[in-house]
């Protein structure tokens, strides 16, 4: 229409229902001035109510939102008053299995700085590559911290390596321990989930009492002071192929040979192969010297 000038307002066009959007959307006007027509609006001028109209609407979303907030957490209130019971209490004994794994969820969504864990040897299902520490966008985009300390036993069956390279593709920092006194979930500075026994199975104890949790969270950091990381591409390590990195982190973990075998998916042979490159580049006589030797060169963390 900018080409081709305006439409009278008797032609079939001006009741067409792109005009009417047109209309609507602020980008042509009606011209009563001579013969009636439908003109164009300037583009600038069109732009910027379209633009106008668009953060009005954000504005009124916004403000939406905020009233639905405010009305989940009186709901909420009303729930926990009328079947939560013990509900806030500072520790809750859960054993629900759904309930369980939804509150893990809850505890991961909740969380604006950071979220923690600790994975044990017991899976209740092996996980794998596709389902692999995987987490709500959301938590993601928040820029959460994420911490996984992993059991050296949890990380000794076939296709670990695929579990751990997806996970840290997901955004979490791994490291292993050699072992590890429970499953633990702690979401920033005011929620933790953990095991009633050591396999899970039955139930959990959700904690919400501050020095509780704060305790819990001191438990998290000395562990992860002395835990060995793994996969960290950003360290500079000389001389060694990628897959004798891998290996050297394991070695740290104090995996055997065979362990690291199965967590690499590569025999036993190519990882004893791979050990003495790493004795030979580390110029140690063993194991425990070789770990240490990496350790004054920083390539431990």
């Amino acid at each position: 229409m900018v080409r081709s000038g305006p439409v009278p307002l008797d032609d079939p066009r001006a009741a067409s229902p792109e005009m009417r959007e047109l209309i609507d959307r602020g980008f042509v006007r009606r011209d009563y001035r001579d013969d009636p027509v439908l003109a164009p609006m300037e583009p600038v001028r069109a732009v910027d109510h379209a633009i106008l109209g668009a953060q009005q609407r954000l504005v009124e979303q916004q403000r939406q939102i905020v009233s639905a907030r405010q009305q989940l957490d009186m709901l909420q209130t009303v729930y926990r008053a009328t079947y939560g019971g013990g509900s806030d209490a500072a520790v809750e004994v859960l054993s629900d299995p759904q309930r369980i794994g939804a509150l893990s969820l809850e505890l991961c969504l909740s969380a604006k700085e950071e979220f923690l864990t600790f994975t044990t040897r017991h899976f209740k299902r092996k996980p794998d590559a596709n389902t692999a520490m995987a987490l709500p966008e959301a938590v993601t985009e928040r820029g959460v911290r994420l911490r996984n300390v992993y059991e050296r036993a949890a990380l000794e069956f076939e296709g670990a390596k695929g579990v751990v390279e997806a996970s840290i593709a997901a955004g979490w920092i791994m490291r292993v321990a050699p072992e590890l006194p429970m499953k633990m979930v702690i979401a920033d500075q005011h929620s933790a989930l953990l095991p009633l026994d050591p396999s899970g199975m039955e139930g959990a104890v959700f904690v919400r009492s501050p020095t509780i949790v704060a305790g819990l969270r001191m438990l998290f950091e000395l562990v992860w002071s002395q835990a060995v990381p793994i996969g960290d591409g950003g360290q500079q390590r000389h001389g060694l192929t990628p897959t004798q990195a891998k290996v050297l982190d394991l070695l740290a973990t104090g995996m055997t040979d065979g362990a690291i075998a199965r967590h690499l998916d590569v025999s036993e042979r190519t990882v004893r192969r791979h050990v003495q490159g790493l004795l030979d580049a580390l110029q140690a006589d063993n194991r425990v010297a070789a770990v240490h030797a990496a350790t004054r060169l920083g390539w431990l963390g």
